[in-house]
């Protein structure tokens, strides 16, 4: 068998396996009988601390010339943690996904059907995608300072997450624990400097989102003229305004993304490179949902560093 696999071209396929048996069973049925080549499966439940990882760069390592990508069976964080642990090894990545939120998925319309995502990954089309670097950390979708960032790593463990996946509406939950962290999330005051230099000072800012791709929250189109194939990152940034006025006022337009039109309380930016620091405290910085750290940070661009299905 051994000798077979060493001629032929393999996947590696990474499947979080928290996120619904009855899910993933059905989507590696589909992989054995679909995929046009085999593959080494490694379920994320079955591991603890960092031997998951340890065993995938372990055959990682000794079939590097047959492995022709990694495959992720999850959510953004998951594509996350994959993208941090081996873009070094310059794979392609494939996504089925199937986690709350799927953003990234949404943004590159990766088909949510499990057979209609093997069908891309088999016709062999990949494209290069931009990727944000965040303090050293790479980043697919947007990187998050302020109260979504806060947001982003209370969902991480909240109880409502779990409860609202098994109503099949656990892209909910962004929007409910944002709603509980505006109650006692205090805005900070940011000095930001652009590419060229520029210095941006921004007073009482709620959030300042840097997009890579639109979504962010399970849909929410946060950074409407993000684009992962120019280049160029987006900013938003919802400042300026009381809780209440933030509420009736920025987040509504947000989700209709008529935001950028709202002058009065969101600004937006555009370039490469921006070093983000807050004035007043330090406050949370979040990428593609997960914990990144605090301010400050410095967030650039990579342009076509990585090969997606």
């Amino acid at each position: 068998m051994i000798a077979e696999l060493k001629e032929k071209l393999m996947f590696i396929v990474i499947v979080n396996s928290y996120s619904g048996q009855r899910r993933y069973k059905k989507v590696i049925k589909q992989l054995e009988k679909k995929l046009s080549a085999p593959f080494f499966p490694y379920f994320s439940d079955q591991y603890q601390g960092e031997e998951l990882w340890i065993e995938v760069t372990k055959k990682l390592d000794k079939y590097e010339k047959q492995i022709n990508g990694i495959i992720v069976v999850g959510g953004d964080g998951t594509l996350h943690q994959v993208v941090n642990r081996f873009y070094t090894y310059h794979l392609t990545f494939g996504l089925i996904a199937s986690g709350s939120g799927n953003d990234f998925g949404r943004a590159l319309k990766i088909p949510k059907g499990i057979s209609k995502a093997i069908q891309r990954i088999n016709d062999n089309k990949a494209q290069k995608y931009d990727l944000l670097e965040v303090n050293g950390k790479k980043v697919l979708s947007v990187v998050g300072v302020g109260v979504d960032a806060e947001t982003a790593i209370q969902c991480q463990t909240s109880k409502l997450k779990k409860v609202l996946n098994r109503a099949f509406i656990g892209r909910l939950t962004y929007l409910i624990v944002l709603f509980q962290c505006l109650r006692y999330y205090k805005p900070v005051d940011l000095e930001v400097i652009d590419d060229k230099n520029n210095i941006h000072k921004f007073q009482r800012v709620w959030l300042m989102a840097g997009g890579n791709t639109t979504f962010y929250g399970g849909g929410i189109p946060i950074c409407p003229n993000a684009n992962p194939q120019d280049g160029v990152i987006e900013y938003v940034v919802i400042h300026r305004l009381p809780l209440y006025q933030t509420l009736i006022k920025a987040l509504p337009a947000v989700l209709v993304k008529m935001h950028p039109s709202v002058t009065s309380c969101v600004s937006t930016l555009s370039g490469t490179e921006f070093k983000i620091t807050a004035i007043n405290h330090h406050t949370a910085v979040q990428g593609d949902g997960e914990k990144i750290g605090k301010t400050p940070a410095h967030i650039k661009i990579l342009p076509k560093a990585i090969r997606i299905y």
